[in-house]
C-alpha cells in the first residue's frame, strides 16, 4: 500500500468513527418552561454575546455549568438540570429580566431600516473570509483574521449595513493549545456537533437543504449551507461533510488551516467559487464583493465566468473590467511567505480544462493571473496577486502595513519605480467596542453618556469630551475591580500568589522573549525590595 493510500484509509477510518455522532438531530433538545422559552431564541443569535445583560441571563441560570459549557448557550440549555430550570421559572425577577432583554433583542432586529428602505436593499455587500471569530462558542477561527472578521460582522449589524457573510464550517475547527509542565505545546482537536452550535441548516422554498457543487479533483463535490445569525447579519457557512461526497472530500472542511497545500487549495475553491454559487442560489442581490484576505480570491474567477456566460461575445478582459467594478480586497499578511501560493501542477489538477476554457483563457494565461512576474512560468500561483488584479481596490490594515504591502507587491507593477504609486491603500483595523469593553466600564459609560456610548466612541473629539466628565474615582475603581478579577483568574490557573497591590506589567501583543527574561530577572532579583515592586503577565 502506498503512502497516499494509507493516508486515505486513515481519513476514511476517522470519518466513519465520527459519523455516528457528527450529525445530531437539530430537533433534539429540551423543552424549556414557558417562562424561559425566550432563551431559545436568544441563544440562536449571537446578539447576546455583546450585551452584558444577555450573557448574565445564561450565567445566572447556573454559573458553574455556564463555565463548564464554555459560554455556549445552545449546549448549556441542553445540559442545565430540569430542577434548576423550574426553580428559575418561578423566580419572577429573573423571568422579568428575560422578558426585558428579549424585548430589547426583538426591537433591535425589527428596527433595521433595510426592511423598509428599497434603495438600501439594492446595495448589498458580500463579505468573504476563511474564518470568523464571532464568539468562542463557534470555534471557527484561529487568530487575528477571524477576530477581525467577527468584529466586522458585529459592527455591520450595529450600523445596519446591508452585508451578507460567507465562510466555511470546519468539522474539527482549529486546534486547542495546551502547555505541558515542561513548557511544550500540545495540540488537540474536538469534534464539532452542529446541534450544539448556534447554527441552523438552510432550506429552500421546497423544504430541501440548500447545497452547491464545485468541481474538484475531477469530480463534483457537494457543500451544504448553514446559517449563523450575528445580530442583523447572516453568516452562511459551507460544509462538505455530506453523504453524497467521498470520504476524502467530506474532510475538505475538516480543519481550519489544516493539512497541506492541496487541502488549502480545495478549501479555498469551495469558499470562493462555492460561496458565489451559494449567494446566487439564495437569490441575494449584490453590488460589492469584499475579499477579506486572499483565501477567497477564486470568487473573482467565478464572477468572470458568470459574466462571460451571460455575454458570450465578451472577452476575458471585458469580464475582468466588469468584475473589478464589484470587488474590493483587504490583505493582512506583510510577508510573502504568509500569502497562499500553489504550484502550477496543483492548479492544473484543481481546475478543469472546461473551467479554464469557459474563461476564454489558455492554461498559461490562467496561471499568469496568480503570478507576480507574468514572464516566469515556474512561479507559483498566488492568491494575493490574483486578488489584486481582479479587484478595483486593495488595502492593508494599517498605515504602516499599507506601506509595507506597496513595497512587497511593487514587483507586480514593472512600469512603476516608486512603491508609493502601487495601488494599495490602508484602512486601519478597528474593534467592535461592545464586545471588548468590560461590563463594569460599559455601566460607567451608560450612566455618564447613555446607551449609545459605542456610537460616540467613533468620534475622537466627542469621546474625549465625554470621558472628561466622568469621575476619576469611578474609572479607577473599575480598573481595580478588573485587576482583582485578573489576579483571581491567574491564581486559579497557576496557583500563583499574586496580589492586587503590586504593579503588573502586561506584554500582550507579540511579546518579546528577551524583554520578558529581563523583566522577570529584575522582578526576581535577590535585592529583595524589587520583588515587591511588581509582576509580569504574558
Amino acid at each position: 500500500m502506498t503512502e497516499a493510500s494509507t493516508d486515505i484509509a486513515t481519513q476514511q477510518a476517522v470519518s466513519r468513527q465520527t459519523e455516528t455522532t457528527f450529525r445530531r438531530d437539530f430537533e433534539l433538545g429540551r423543552e424549556l418552561p414557558k417562562q424561559l422559552k425566550p432563551l431559545d431564541g436568544i441563544a440562536a443569535n449571537f446578539y447576546w454575546s455583546w450585551q452584558p445583560e444577555g450573557t448574565a441571563l445564561f450565567r445566572d441560570l447556573d454559573p458553574t455549568l455556564w463555565d463548564v459549557c464554555e459560554q455556549n448557550p445552545r449546549l448549556f440549555l441542553k445540559k442545565v438540570s430540569g430542577l434548576r430550570l423550574y426553580q428559575r421559572a418561578a423566580d419572577t425577577p429573573y423571568v422579568e429580566r428575560i422578558e426585558g432583554f428579549n424585548a430589547k433583542f426583538q426591537h433591535y432586529l425589527a428596527s433595521s431600516s433595510r426592511r423598509t428602505n428599497s434603495e438600501q436593499r439594492t446595495t448589498n455587500i458580500a463579505y468573504f473570509c476563511a474564518e470568523y471569530g464571532v464568539h468562542n462558542s463557534l470555534p471557527n477561527y484561529s487568530g487575528g483574521l477571524g477576530i477581525l472578521a467577527g468584529d466586522h460582522l458585529k459592527s455591520a449589524s450595529d450600523m445596519d449595513l446591508p452585508l451578507t457573510a460567507i465562510g466555511l464550517l470546519y468539522r474539527f475547527g482549529y486546534f486547542r493549545q495546551d502547555i505541558r509542565h515542561d513548557g511544550w505545546q500540545e495540540e488537540s482537536y474536538n469534534d464539532i456537533f452542529e446541534g450544539e452550535l448556534a447554527v441552523t441548516p438552510v432550506f429552500d422554498v421546497n423544504g430541501e437543504r440548500v447545497t452547491v457543487s464545485v468541481h474538484i479533483r475531477g469530480r463534483e463535490v457537494v457543500a451544504q449551507a448553514w446559517l449563523a445569525s450575528v445580530g442583523r447579519i447572516s453568516l452562511y457557512l459551507l460544509d462538505t461533510n455530506v453523504p453524497q461526497n467521498s470520504e476524502v472530500d467530506r474532510l475538505i472542511t475538516g480543519h481550519l488551516y489544516g493539512g497541506d497545500t492541496e487541502t488549502r487549495i480545495v478549501q479555498e475553491k469551495v469558499l470562493g467559487i462555492g460561496g458565489v454559487r451559494l449567494l446566487r442560489k439564495l437569490g441575494i442581490s449584490l453590488t460589492v464583493f469584499h475579499l477579506n484576505e486572499g483565501h477567497a480570491a477564486f470568487s473573482t474567477l467565478e464572477l468572470a465566468k458568470e459574466y462571460l456566460e451571460s455575454n458570450p461575445d465578451a472577452s476575458f478582459a471585458g469580464a475582468v473590467e466588469h468584475v473589478r467594478k464589484q470587488c474590493v480586497f483587504t490583505t493582512h499578511t506583510p510577508v510573502s511567505a504568509g500569502n497562499d501560493s500553489f504550484p502550477p501542477s496543483q492548479i492544473d489538477e484543481c481546475f478543469s480544462d472546461e473551467y479554464i476554457a469557459s474563461l476564454k483563457l489558455t492554461n498559461n494565461e490562467f496561471l499568469a493571473l496568480g503570478r507576480s512576474n507574468l514572464a516566469d512560468d515556474t512561479e507559483f500561483f498566488g492568491m494575493t496577486p490574483l486578488a489584486i488584479r481582479m479587484c478595483r481596490s486593495a488595502n492593508g490594515v494599517s498605515a504602516k502595513h499599507g506601506e509595507v504591502s506597496r513595497g512587497l507587491w511593487l514587483k507586480m507593477f514593472p512600469d512603476l519605480a516608486d512603491p508609493g504609486a502601487v495601488p494599495i491603500t490602508s484602512v486601519t483595523n478597528g474593534v467592535h467596542a461592545p464586545t471588548w469593553v468590560a461590563p463594569v466600564f460599559q455601566t460607567i459609560y451608560e450612566q455618564n453618556i447613555g446607551e449609545n456610548w459605542h456610537e460616540i466612541v467613533r468620534n475622537d473629539e466627542t469621546w474625549q469630551t465625554a470621558i472628561e466628565l466622568m469621575a476619576d474615582e469611578h474609572i479607577w475603581n473599575a480598573h481595580r475591580t478588573l485587576k482583582s478579577l485578573l489576579i483571581a483568574f491567574i491564581r486559579e490557573r497557576t496557583r500563583a500568589k499574586e496580589t492586587g497591590s503590586v504593579n503588573t506589567i502586561n506584554e500582550r501583543k507579540y511579546p518579546r522573549p528577551v524583554l520578558a527574561r529581563h523583566i522577570d530577572h529584575w522582578l526576581c532579583s535577590p535585592r529583595g525590595s524589587l520583588q515587591a515592586l511588581g509582576s509580569s503577565v504574558f
